[in-house]
């Protein structure tokens, strides 16, 4: 009889650890930690939690992680992706990683922060700041057509090195494909799409110090200057 004793002695370790972990109030949840926030995404800890909706009081075990990371991610602009995991015995951990941005969008009267991808994540009461200024040029897209636009322009504002940001007053965007830089003192540089965008700048750094009123990069293989 003693197998069988033993047997059912694990079986009711098991059960007591089952039950322990997954069904009792031993290790419930009781708290929601929040990590990585910085002062640019503008969310406070209570903010993040509240879109967490972690239900609290049930057992750390059964919380379902990777819908309190969906909630997160898709209540909160600013958050662009979200880690949680458990914090034994009794605490949810949730670490943020924030957009980081990149220009401030202007469409009518609206102003946002936006990051390399293009997503507004935070509005902003103008444009001053240290962000560069991207804008419409002229015309009222639709929605999917702005979202196109938007994404053009802060993509050649993340390609921008900080020795053209200095210099730069706003990046104004007609289509995708027609990008214009308009500089301090009255400088145009015609940049095309944001493709090369990195390679363009480079090319822009080499020309600037000639001078000119227009300078065209948007066949970095083939620049040109105007007077």
């Amino acid at each position: 009889m003693r197998p069988f004793f033993v047997l059912v002695a694990i079986l009711l370790v098991v059960g007591a650890g089952v039950w322990a972990v997954a069904l009792s109030s031993l290790l419930d949840t009781r708290s929601v930690a929040v990590q990585g926030l910085t002062s640019a995404s503008g969310l406070t800890p209570e903010q993040v939690r509240s879109a967490a909706a972690v239900p609290l009081h049930r057992p750390l075990a059964r919380v379902d992680l990777a819908a309190v990371r969906t909630r997160i991610v898709a209540q909160l602009p600013p958050v662009k992706d979200a880690e949680v995991t458990r914090s034994w015995p009794h605490e949810v951990t949730v670490r943020v990683a924030e957009r980081k941005a990149v220009a401030v969008w202007q469409e009518g009267s609206a102003y946002h922060l936006v990051d390399a991808e293009g997503v507004p994540f935070r509005a902003v009461p103008d444009a001053a700041g240290s962000y560069p200024l991207v804008r419409l040029r002229a015309g009222n897209p639709s929605p999917a057509r702005a979202d196109e636009l938007r994404v053009a322009g802060a993509r050649v504002a993340a390609a921008l090195p900080k020795s053209l940001l200095r210099s730069l007053d706003t990046i104004e965007v007609k289509t995708p494909d027609a990008v214009t830089l308009r500089m301090r003192g009255g400088v145009t540089v015609v940049w095309g799409n944001a493709e090369k965008s990195r390679l363009k700048a480079r090319v822009l750094a080499e020309l600037l110090p000639r001078k000119a009123k227009v300078y065209d990069v948007s066949v970095p293989s083939f620049p040109t200057t105007r007077a």
